[in-house]
């Protein structure tokens, strides 16, 4: 069934059709809001409250409107918000914890290994990070249209219908986006961990 049949199932009374979309839509949404906002506490709350919301607008849904475009839209506006109260308190963000884990993200950690094995785990978790580091670094709309683009493996025009605004301008801040990031990797420091005994 497609996410817009659950969705009108959903919308009477089917708590297994709701309970579906929020086991086929859980991973990516949380892997948006993570990689956006650096916080799996922080993720994890805007993938509920997206989650409770939808419930509770299903009503409002727009029967031509593609349902991954509005809950897109609604996880964006809470990210959004969390960024704002951030800034609003003048609060320092740490991206990404690098000391554990977090379910939903599994491609962005490496098991533990041992030798050769482990010397590359550790620069490949190095290099991540760095990655990480920069991309809190980007504006959010720049932000925004990275990891929808390059982590949620989006369209442009996809992100377009999501953000609300013409694709040439997704693509814009996508270059931009990109050139920033690549300035940031560039200039963060690496870890030599090969020169390590």
């Amino acid at each position: 069934m497609s996410d817009e049949q659950l969705l009108l199932l959903a919308r009477g009374g089917d708590e297994a059709s709701f309970n579906t979309l929020v086991g086929r839509w859980q991973g990516p949404l949380y892997s948006l809001a993570y990689r956006f906002l650096g916080h799996p506490e922080e993720a994890r709350d805007v993938c509920q409250e997206t989650f409770l919301r939808v419930y509770r607008q299903a009503g409002r849904f727009r029967d031509d409107a593609k349902f991954s475009t509005w809950l897109y839209q609604i996880a964006l506006n809470l990210c959004r918000d969390i960024v704002r109260r951030r800034k609003r308190w003048d609060r320092i963000v740490v991206p990404f914890p690098k000391h554990r884990r977090e379910e939903g993200d599994a491609d962005m950690d490496l098991a533990v290994e041992t030798g050769a094995d482990a010397e590359t785990s550790a620069i490949r978790r190095s290099e991540r990070q760095r990655l990480r580091s920069a991309l809190a670094t980007l504006p959010s709309e720049q932000r925004e249209v990275v990891v929808m683009k390059e982590f949620q493996g989006l369209k442009f025009r996809e992100i377009a219908d999501i953000l609300g605004c013409p694709e040439s301008t997704v693509k814009s801040r996508m270059y931009y986006g990109l050139a920033a990031l690549r300035t940031a990797i560039e200039a963060a420091p690496a870890a030599d961990l090969r020169s390590r005994p």
